[in-house]
């Protein structure tokens, strides 16, 4: 098997395990806690400030350590976090569905804590492999068919995983039993043995050394004021700051805000929104094919713009359809986030690109840990705002900031030069 292969064949195996996980983990919060979704959304939040603040340092450890050890460490996090999320709501599901006792919040608490260990894994995983790894090993020339292959994966297993995770939810439990949370659990744990061994399997895996640096061993303040030291190259700065302005935005078929709107707001049925969001994942599979093309015709850098710029006028239409309100708008509304999607992936595999050439190898961790810190950031203004909001009339106020920001995204990416 080639390097590519095996890299790109462990990311689908890690990738479904990860999606059918996270399909899973907020039907089953939603089942324990009825009626309580800020107890869904506390979880979820705990998780976002941390990575915020742990990022830095933790995807630090890709410059200093051997590649294997970043695997086990990846690796080994997620699982021992599937193993130990399991356990917990499996044993302890009856306390959690029960009034708010001393016992109840160790446990709630024991899931964030446990949770936050996992995500970090995953973004350590992701990171180490397709920011660093690829970068390395895989030819300059193959990295835009390469990065668009890997979004390829991403958006295969963002719909199909979460069709497998929701048949397989429906199994009736038993008394003590929850059988389908349990597969999903066993299944996310199966991918990550073989995902190990593909990635060590790799002859020239620490080919790279990875120098010792005593300034890596610091708090995570100190880590980040570090890592925006190391952020000054306009290559990789821009185009990153660019694609950290599109977090900031609610116009996704998947995101749960718009979703949460579409029910409330509009009154659309799950059917429509699966739907939804089913189409979002083919619209976004055909800037996989378009980029290679793009690229080879003019270049990274004017592909990259010409992508952003169609998500910026998409988006822009969108919000401009939900503001008027007509007959049909909202049709016309999710037809113009349909279309942004093409723009919105394309860019992404053209940042993903920029980073695996331009940023240093001895400082990729810490650069990479700069830039998942701005998009969580991102991230967690757009939830503040959505708690902030009264109710679901006032949702024009996150689609018009969504508009806006993905607009002052493309307009950074237009100081991008060769």
């Amino acid at each position: 098997m080639s390097i590519s292969f095996k890299i790109l064949f462990s990311r689908f195996l890690t990738r479904f395990g990860d999606q059918a996980w996270d399909f899973a983990i907020p039907l089953v919060l939603i089942s324990l806690f009825p009626g309580q979704l800020q107890n869904v959304a506390g979880y979820y939040l705990i998780s976002k400030i941390a990575q915020f603040f742990l990022n830095p340092l933790v995807l630090r450890w890709i410059d200093r350590f051997p590649r294997t050890s970043i695997y086990k460490l990846g690796i080994g996090s997620q699982t021992l976090a599937v193993l130990l999320t399991w356990f917990l709501i499996s044993q302890f599901s009856t306390i959690l569905a029960t009034e708010h006792t001393r016992t109840y919040w160790i446990i709630y608490f024991s899931l964030g804590i446990i949770g936050i260990i996992g995500s970090l894994g995953s973004t350590l995983m992701e990171i180490s492999v397709g920011y660093d790894l690829a970068a390395d090993l895989i030819p300059e020339s193959q990295l835009p068919v390469f990065n668009s292959r890997l979004k390829r994966i991403d958006l295969f297993t963002e719909v199909s995983a979460p069709i497998f995770a929701g048949a397989v939810m429906l199994i009736p439990n038993t008394e003590t039993w929850n059988i389908g949370f349990s597969i999903v659990a066993l299944l996310n744990f199966i991918t990550f043995i073989p995902e190990y061994i593909l990635l060590t399997s790799i002859p020239e895996l620490n080919l790279t050394e990875k120098p010792v640096d005593p300034s890596s061993s610091v708090n995570p303040i100190q880590e980040f004021s570090a890592g925006i030291k190391d952020f000054n190259d306009a290559r990789f700065v821009i185009p990153m700051i660019a694609y950290a302005f599109l977090w900031l935005s609610v116009l996704s078929p998947h995101g749960v805000l718009l979703s949460g709107f579409l029910k409330d707001g509009n009154k659309l049925s799950e059917f429509q929104i699966s739907l939804f969001r089913g189409l979002g994942a083919f619209f976004g599979m055909i800037p996989t094919f378009l980029f290679p093309l793009m690229n080879k015709k003019w270049g990274l850098i004017l592909a990259s713009k010409i992508l952003l710029g169609f998500q910026a006028l998409c988006v822009a239409l969108a919000a401009l359809f939900f503001n008027l309100e007509f007959q049909g708008s909202v049709y016309l509304f999710l037809l113009m986030i349909l279309f942004s999607r093409i723009g919105l992936y394309g860019f992404s595999i053209a940042e993903s690109e920029a980073r695996q050439i331009f940023i240093p190898a001895l400082v990729r961790g810490r650069v990479n840990g700069v830039g998942v810190s701005l998009t969580s950031f991102a991230t967690l203004i757009l939830f503040l705002i959505g708690t902030l909001l009264p109710n679901s009339n006032d949702f024009n106020v996150l689609v018009n900031l969504s508009a806006v920001s993905v607009i002052a995204g493309y307009l950074v990416l237009l100081k991008w030069k060769k």
